[in-house]
């Protein structure tokens, strides 16, 4: 018995402000400035970008974990992404990024799990890994999607801005 070799999965690298971080390439929706974001009432929610005629939470995965200050890295981008969760008015999210973005494709051998210096004990990373010598993290995104869904539903900010007629 042959068995078939797993396919690559086509991922992308995206720089934070303290590290990396790798998503499936599938999950982009679009890279756009992060520099004109409306302002959240809640601290887990860095703002809202206004993104084809709908107001998308941004999120920080730093400021999730607790490794910045608010604000501490303001300039840079937004990464669009499509949720992977059926949470109902959350069709995207957005993270904060730095620069511009790389693509790797990952075949079984490629992550290899880095448990070197302090491991990262944040909820919202699923896995801290090392591709192609570059320690990066893998996000839970589930659980973030689980906590925006709670603090929209918690604070009544609402996802979408535009009524359809």
């Amino acid at each position: 018995m042959s068995t078939q070799p797993l396919p690559a999965v086509k991922s992308l690298i995206v720089r934070l402000h303290k590290g990396s971080l790798i998503l499936p390439l599938n999950l982009m929706a679009e890279l756009v400035k992060g520099d004109a974001l409306s302002p959240s009432a809640h601290p887990g929610i860095e703002g809202w970008l206004q993104w084809r005629n709908r107001q998308i939470p941004v999120v920080s995965l730093e400021s999730l974990c607790m490794q910045e200050e608010p604000g501490e890295a303001e300039e840079g981008r937004c990464l669009i992404l499509h949720t992977v969760s059926a949470v109902p008015g959350l069709p995207f999210l957005a993270l904060r990024v730095q620069g511009n973005l790389n693509t790797l494709d990952i075949l079984p051998d490629t992550l290899r799990d880095d448990h070197s210096g302090n491991v990262q004990r944040c909820p919202y990373v699923a896995r801290q890994v090392r591709a192609s010598h570059l320690l990066c993290f893998i996000p839970d995104l589930p659980a973030i999607e689980a906590v925006l869904a709670e603090i929209l539903q918690l604070s009544g900010e609402q996802t979408v801005t535009s009524d359809e007629d």
